[in-house]
């Protein structure tokens, strides 16, 4: 009977196989026989032959005509856009004394405490250029400064203290200037000496030229501002190459910056009288440039011969692709296949200028000219098209053309702090959508924080004296809450808009915001989702073409913070506190 191992010793023995241990080890490493490195890089082999060999089988020995592209011409079309069509149905003229953003987002200011002391400062100071500094009292007194500023408006009270009545109101001296009344202050006084009326008609000018030109504002009333949206809408109108106009429409820009994809194309077939072109520049014109074409180089470009070595700073390798990852495939595709099959065009454009490429005539080193299209316009390729820096269809209005809007768009601009703000959230407990104005206009000028003010409640003295509870009909919320109640749009049963309500007792909105439409103010439905919508006004500037300066007041959308809720409570019974 052969001998049974112990289970201990059993156990021992098998665990050398269960855990092994390493206890030594090799190491491999490189001894360079010298430290030039040209001989390894030279990639020396002892068979010319295969190479030769290896390349008549990937077929690199045959003949094709693909030359080097030696001269490149391309014929564009280029009209520019001479009017802006407004959210409000009005058309301005455009062009590029100022940029897109300000003819867009530009309205008109508010006349506040700091802005009638700044211009009637203003005022003043060319009156003591002119040596008339004597008639400063008398403009005061003719054109008193209104110092009334709400109650809660700390900051204005404080400025109202401050200036007291020493300067005139400069906004109302500007109203007088642009309704032409202004001589009649100082040809009526018989304070001011005759002798003085033409260096106060001088002072007139020169006061009228400083504000419309520290201040960006739009002519009239006219405003791309959309309430109804909470956007801005507009549309440039520019000439066709052939019957009616061209159109870029822009119907959901938040502010902000405005460049080329913010626009959709479409035409329009009416034709129209000679009389509505700005000037004879907005008729289309045929632009022919020649260049000579560059390769397309990029860090980490694969090099075309086998010997030279790329530069690290890509790794094209650690590009991960998902089978919906397409982009990523085209990109490594053409960074490692194509690359070193394109070439750059620096084609020139001006400043708001709509371009449609037409051709480019590609003249290579042979002497041959080969017509290059627009893939747009290849009718077996319509399923496969793709195409950059092209302007949206709307509604196939235009199939089959390829145009490209050098936008006027600023590149840096400055922003103040915000002079107003209103958030927009959802409700869905009460039902409704609330505008919080958050903050308001100041008359010293910057924004203010308004107070959440819960409006108290009738005080409650019981019947007895052993009631307990009581019944509420409702409560409230702070005034500076807005309701927006959902109604039926009009002629549909199934549509929802917002129409702006208030709460009983409220005091309404205080900001411009939400009080600019009077006396039904509705909001589309599908403006306000459920992460809510931040409107906000403010400040902005930035230099223009030539050094030129732009201030203006505009507005920005944003997206919310998400969902609130007002605890607004109807029908409830409540203790009695004693």
């Amino acid at each position: 009977m052969p001998d049974v191992l112990p289970f201990a010793r059993l156990k021992r023995q098998s665990a050398r196989f269960v855990a092994p241990h390493i206890r030594t080890y090799n190491r491999l490493e490189t001894n360079p026989r010298t430290s030039n490195f040209d001989q390894s890089l030279s990639m020396a082999c002892h068979d010319p032959m295969w190479f030769l060999c290896r390349q008549w089988q990937f077929g690199e020995f045959e003949g094709e005509d693909a030359g080097t592209p030696s001269q490149a011409r391309v014929l564009g079309v280029h009209s520019q856009p001479k009017e802006i069509g407004m959210a409000d149905g009005t058309t301005v003229p455009f062009d590029t004394d100022e940029a897109l953003e300000t003819y867009v987002e530009k309205e008109l200011l508010q006349p506040t405490l700091f802005l009638r002391a700044q211009m009637g400062r203003q005022f003043c100071l060319l009156l003591t250029q002119a040596r008339l500094k004597r008639y400063a009292k008398v403009f005061a007194e003719l054109v008193p400064l209104d110092n009334s500023v709400a109650e809660d408006d700390q900051e204005g009270r404080a400025l109202s203290l401050s200036l007291g009545q020493h300067l005139p109101d400069g906004f109302r001296l500007f109203e007088l200037m642009t309704q032409n009344a202004f001589a009649e202050l100082y040809t009526t006084n018989p304070d001011i000496d005759s002798d003085d009326h033409d260096a106060l008609a001088e002072i007139e000018v020169h006061f009228f030229n400083w504000y419309v030109t520290l201040y960006s504002q739009p002519i009239d009333t006219e405003s791309a501002w959309s309430p109804s949206h909470l956007e801005y809408q507009f549309s440039l109108h520019a000439r066709n190459e052939g019957p009616g106009t061209r159109r870029l429409i822009a119907d959901q820009y938040p502010g902000g910056r405005l460049d080329w994809p913010a626009f959709d194309q479409t035409t329009e077939r009416r034709r129209r009288p000679r009389g509505e072109l700005a000037n004879d520049t907005a008729i289309p014109q045929r632009v022919v440039q020649t260049f000579i074409p560059t390769p397309l180089k990029f860090s980490g470009m694969p090099h075309p011969r086998l010997w030279q070595m790329e530069e690290g700073d890509v790794n094209f390798g650690k590009i991960s692709a998902s089978p919906t990852s397409l982009l990523n495939v085209l990109l490594a595709q053409f960074g490692l296949t194509y690359s070193n099959d394109w070439f750059v065009l620096p084609y020139e454009l001006e400043t708001n200028t709509l371009c449609d490429i037409k051709t480019i005539v590609v003249t290579d080193v042979f002497g041959q000219h080969l017509a290059v299209r627009p893939a747009i316009q290849d009718p077996e390729s319509n399923w496969q098209q793709f195409a950059m820096f092209h302007q949206t269809e709307r509604d196939n209005a235009t199939a089959g053309e390829s145009r490209f809007y050098l936008t006027p768009a600023i590149g840096q601009r400055l922003e103040s702090e915000d002079i107003e703000r209103v958030n927009f959230i959802r409700d869905e407990m009460s039902n409704l959508v609330w505008g919080i104005e958050q903050m308001v206009a100041s008359d010293a000028g910057p924004g203010r924080l308004l107070k959440r003010e819960l409006p108290s409640l009738d005080e409650f003295e019981p019947a007895d004296e052993i009631s307990n509870i009581r019944y509420v009909l409702g409560n409230t919320v702070p005034d500076n809450w807005i309701p927006f109640v959902p109604a039926h749009a009009r002629g549909s049963e199934r549509e929802i808009r917002l129409q702006r309500a208030r709460m009983p007792d409220g005091r309404g909105p205080q900001g411009k915001i939400l009080s600019e439409v009077q006396p039904v103010y509705f909001i589309e439905e599908e403006e306000v989702p459920r992460s809510g919508v931040i409107v906000s006004r403010r400040f902005q500037r930035t230099r223009w073409l030539g050094g030129k300066t732009l201030l203006w007041m505009g507005r920005r959308k944003q997206t919310g913070l998400g969902e609130g809720i007002a605890n607004l409570v109807f029908d409830s019974i409540r203790d009695i506190e004693r």
